[in-house]
């Protein structure tokens, strides 16, 4: 069979067993992966590891005993060979805040979506992860694989990837390929599609403020002493404000000395972006009303792709229960990531974090470094990137190009460790990623599962 003859069979097949290929993508969701605690995790990775074996493929398991990388390869004896990033951990589950059992997957139709699948992983990203191999079984069932196809899938990505670059400098040398892809559903509700060529990196903090020398009590006590003794709570806050001034700008000494303007192509993509970004409707998506910054256009999106930003994830400090207790907390702490786009690397923002609360005069407040990665970038013209754009417009879809994106995954290991162009995306819609409530849409899936065949044919041309 010809490529166009091949994709067009097997899209047939993806639509006549589709019933099916939605019900094995709802029994993956159920089977829990919470890698924050480790439920599920192993069993979870073994279906992965079968998934595979069911294609032809060999599997063994990497990096960390407990949270295993599915590393596995499928030899279609082709001269082509692509490398498949996935994830199949999630993130925990408040299950009161669920309208209906996070790991339950049951199909419900939301307002101008139609059918969905409500479950933890729906879109962030088992979902796809099984729709992929959905994808993968349609095209074995009618004809073999088009290229060859590594696969590395882990199950620590919610926690931060700490032994994916372990496992990808371990094995190096047996990862060559024309790229990476990272399967996923990229559309949003109006059926846009976009294209992002970078990530920023993160650093992730724990801070913690405790009584003791500079001030505070050394256990609980009664809010009265608060008149003779200062609070652990209000130097955390005073520190946290020195990081950053009333319009969020970073105030560490340094920290933009090494900010990655955008170049020229990274320029004429922003300009051709400005021509389809819609502010209003970007907004709305995002559930906001109005942006941080005061600029619109190519200044807004410059900003918000290649400024460094630090947010807090969260404060805890003393009572939090109902009614009232009048306490002074002996301890305060809060949750920060940075996150920072080219030029800048994870040591030298730790570097300068600690060094700015110690100038500051805050040298007792506690730093962990919960975990970080680096930054990464594909470049526009490389071959993968332009089969995944002919891909989207195979299903009529003309995908914005975004040179960077604000969120960070470990795509760094790809490009920037063994050198080869990675992208991310898909068909198919899905939201409320980490939230209740998580879901995809039924016939996102199909479409989902139709454009890997069709992405995978053409990038074995």
């Amino acid at each position: 069979m010809g490529n166009k003859e091949a994709i067009h069979k097997i899209h047939e097949h993806i639509d006549e067993n589709f019933t099916l290929h939605l019900e094995r993508v709802r029994e993956f969701l159920r089977q829990k992966s919470i890698s924050a605690t480790g439920e599920g995790i192993r069993e979870t990775a073994q279906i992965v590891k079968d998934f595979i074996a069911e294609i032809g493929g060999e599997t063994q398991y990497c990096g960390e005993e407990g949270f295993p990388i599915v590393f596995g390869k499928v030899n279609a004896g082709s001269q082509k060979t692509l490398i498949i990033y996935g994830m199949y951990d999630v993130q925990p589950v408040d299950e009161h805040k669920w309208t209906s059992p996070p790991f339950g997957a049951e199909i419900k139709n939301l307002p101008n979506l139609g059918p969905c699948v409500i479950a933890r992983g729906a879109v962030n990203s088992k979902g796809a992860l099984a729709g992929l191999f959905n994808a993968l079984r349609s095209i074995v069932k009618l004809d073999r694989l088009p290229l060859n196809i590594i696969f590395a899938i882990e199950g620590e990505e919610e926690i931060g990837s700490p032994h994916f670059e372990s496992f990808i400098r371990e094995h190096r040398d047996e990862l060559k390929g024309v790229g990476a892809v990272d399967f996923d559903f990229y559309e949003e509700s109006k059926k846009e599609v976009a294209l992002h060529l970078g990530l920023k990196g993160i650093v992730y903090f724990d801070l913690t403020c405790r009584g003791g020398k500079k001030g505070g009590p050394t256990e609980s006590l009664h809010s009265s002493v608060s008149a003779w003794i200062s609070s652990p709570v209000w130097r955390l806050i005073h520190a946290l404000g020195t990081l950053v001034d009333t319009t969020e700008r970073i105030t560490i000494q340094g920290f933009y000395d090494n900010v990655a303007l955008p170049g020229k192509t990274d320029m004429e993509l922003l300009k051709k972006l400005e021509e389809t970004f819609d502010e209003k409707a970007f907004l709305k998506e995002m559930k906001a009303l109005c942006f941080k910054y005061r600029v619109k256009g190519v200044e807004l999106l410059k900003k918000g792709l290649y400024q460094p930003i630090i947010n807090i994830d969260g404060i805890h400090a003393g009572y939090y229960g109902k009614g009232t207790k009048t306490v002074l907390p002996r301890s305060a702490t809060a949750k920060l990531d940075i996150r920072f786009g080219p030029n800048m690397e994870p040591e030298e923002v730790i570097e300068k974090f600690k060094k700015h609360l110690i100038q500051k005069g805050y040298e007792d407040i506690e730093v962990t470094v919960r975990d970080n990665y680096t930054w990464s970038k594909t470049d526009f013209n490389e071959e993968i990137v332009q089969n995944f754009i002919a891909s989207y417009r195979e299903f009529s879809r003309n995908p914005e190009i975004w040179p960077m994106a604000t969120w960070a995954a470990p795509y760094f290991v790809f490009s920037r460790i063994l050198r080869i162009p990675v992208v991310s995306g898909g068909l198919g819609h899905g939201g409320r990623q980490h939230n209740p409530d998580e879901y995809m849409t039924v016939e996102g899936l199909r479409d989902f599962e139709k454009f890997v065949v069709t992405f995978l044919y053409k990038l074995s041309e």
